[in-house]
């Protein structure tokens, strides 16, 4: 969404305060951004402890949309049109990500269990990053703890809690900042990009439901140089080199994305 602020007018300025109305402001939808609007956006910002500048912005249009809209088990196409309507890209983009990054599962292995894999040689680089010694740990934990990537040690499902619970006796944060999380399987480490002061709150929050998951998603690529421009011109071959790294032409992940895209654009 455009950022906005008193003086301006138009279509975005009528949405505002069409969904300022509904959360309750008595505001006017006439499309003019007044003194009435900036009170009523100042006021919403502070009960949600935004900081009341009375500009609209990325952190305040990520809160007003999805305030009073009750976080369901599974995502809606509500929560997708929302979350396409806050990064400015097609609905059915967002769900060609979500499908090809989790074909097609939810965002959770059990209640509060958020679907993740762990990476040890993510844990060996996060421990050294705190002074850790990972040598110091290695042989005794074949299976969390690596110099290089290996997928020889991926248990897969709930199984991973055990490899990451091995992990945290080790130290919390490092072992949270080494696995991904959520269906859209974003790094721990990524905490701070995402606007978290903490890897731990970046984890309670992606426990919480999918909407929160999906949310966090359209941080991270708005957040990620290029990632954002990629997936509004809807170039899946940048997207996915930006998303899923170098190999992703090996994996097809541009061609999967374009597939699931046209299934959900034709819908």
């Amino acid at each position: 969404m455009k950022l906005l602020k008193q003086g301006m007018c138009g279509e975005d300025v009528k949405f505002l305060q069409s969904e300022l109305a509904r959360v309750g402001h008595n505001i006017k939808a006439d499309g003019d951004f007044g003194p009435g609007t900036l009170n009523a956006v100042k006021a919403f910002q502070k009960k949600h402890n935004l900081g009341a500048d009375g500009v609209v912005g990325n952190g305040t249009w990520e809160v007003l949309l999805f305030d009073g809209r009750p976080a369901h088990e599974h995502l809606t196409d509500e929560d997708f049109c929302l979350a396409a309507k806050l990064i400015e890209c097609e609905p059915a983009a967002l769900k060609a990500v979500q499908k090809v990054e989790t074909g097609g599962r939810g965002g959770f292995f059990a209640p509060s269990k958020p679907a993740i894999l762990f990476e040890g040689h993510v844990f060996w680089s996060q421990l050294k990053q705190r002074r850790i010694n990972p040598e110091r740990f290695a042989a005794a934990n074949p299976g969390i703890l690596y110099p290089r990537w290996s997928k020889a040690h991926y248990k897969g499902g709930l199984d991973e809690y055990a490899r990451l619970e091995q992990a945290r006796k080790i130290n919390v944060d490092a072992a949270n900042a080494s696995a991904s999380w959520g269906m859209f399987q974003i790094m721990g480490f990524h905490y701070a990009l995402c606007g978290y002061k903490s890897v731990s709150q970046f984890v309670a929050f992606m426990s919480q439901s999918e909407r929160n998951q999906l949310i966090v998603f359209c941080r991270f690529i708005r957040k990620s140089a290029g990632m954002l421009p990629a997936l509004q011109a809807k170039n899946w071959a940048s997207f996915a080199r930006l998303y899923n790294g170098s190999g992703y032409a090996e994996n097809q992940y541009d061609k999967k994305l374009l597939n699931a895209y046209r299934t959900f654009a034709a819908k």
